[in-house]
């Protein structure tokens, strides 16, 4: 696995209810409005606001496309393929191709939570990265966004640990990071 495989990967995947799309400037209205509807979930997002302008949304957008044709991640926006509805979404980054692992991101929408499609997508990719040989998908999550552990425990992830006074919220305070992480059995090097 190296950044030639991050280039690489498909544009695409197909989930049993949604497509995966990588990022690209033509869903920008996509993306201005599952902010807007999504606002009240961000709070443990760093950021988020610059989704709502669609200036800035634009430029963020080019930004992810930018990174991923340096092979430095990977990022997809999830619509469900029956309505066509966004349901969020979802990066590969912080890959490191020696060990080789990365860390998941995912970020759904308010209008589609509830009905498993964001866990499929993520399942989806998880088993796309294992495929690439990816030993170890990990999540970072602030230890009060229970809901983003949950998530991630019901994506087969474990509990690991904390890292304490890992960064500054918003307001400026120091929180802990939960690491979870689902792993491949190990093999030799």
């Amino acid at each position: 696995m190296n950044e030639n495989n991050l280039v690489n990967a498909p544009t695409q995947f197909a989930t049993a209810r949604c497509l995966l799309r990588k990022s690209e400037l033509a869903i920008v209205d996509d993306r201005v409005a599952w902010a807007l509807r999504t606002s009240a979930m961000f709070e443990f997002t760093p950021n988020w606001r610059r989704s709502i302008d669609p200036e800035l949304a634009l430029r963020s957008l080019q930004s992810e496309m930018d990174a991923m044709a340096r092979g430095e991640e990977l990022i997809y926006n999830a619509f469900e393929t029956a309505s066509g509805a966004y349901v969020g979404r979802i990066d590969l980054h912080s890959w490191d191709f020696d060990a080789p692992r990365c860390e998941i991101g995912y970020m759904a929408d308010a209008a589609t939570c509830g009905r498993g499609l964001m866990r499929e997508c993520c399942l989806h990719l998880i088993a796309w990265s294992r495929s690439q040989g990816v030993a170890r998908v990990q999540a970072l999550c602030d230890s009060n966004n229970h809901r983003s552990i949950a998530f991630a425990q019901s994506l087969g992830m474990q509990h690991e640990g904390v890292l304490r006074n890992y960064g500054r919220n918003g307001s400026g305070e120091l929180y802990d990071e939960v690491v979870l992480a689902i792993v491949a059995d190990r093999t030799s090097p």
